[in-house]
């Protein structure tokens, strides 16, 4: 009598996308929070920028500091000038995310 071999568990499609593309979606869900809140000009810009950062956070389930750290990262990137126009959330999410990749292969 053999031994039944485990079938690699997969993956739905949800999933996969949310983990190719979720870092992307979140930057540029900032970078439209910073554009549309026009720098230190605009009213709240802080803070709907924290809330986001907050809910963007809350998606991937992180600690509570980390949330709170990266909350107040993202409403003060809401909050400086002359950000509105340079996707910079969205860069960064693509940078980790293909560093992210490197490193998961060679875990491997």
């Amino acid at each position: 009598m053999s031994i039944p071999e485990k079938q690699p568990q997969r993956t739905s499609l949800m999933e996969r996308l949310q983990r190719a593309f979720g870092p992307l979606v979140g930057g540029m869900i900032l970078d439209l929070v910073d554009l549309s809140t026009f720098g230190p000009y605009g009213i709240g810009g802080f803070f709907v920028g924290s809330l986001v950062g907050w809910w963007i956070c809350s998606i991937y389930e992180l600690a509570i500091s980390t949330r709170l750290t990266l909350s107040l990262l993202a409403g003060v990137y809401c909050l400086l000038p002359l950000t509105e126009f340079i996707p910079v959330a969205t860069l960064i999410s693509a940078f980790v995310r293909f560093r992210g990749a490197d490193s998961r292969e060679k875990n491997k």
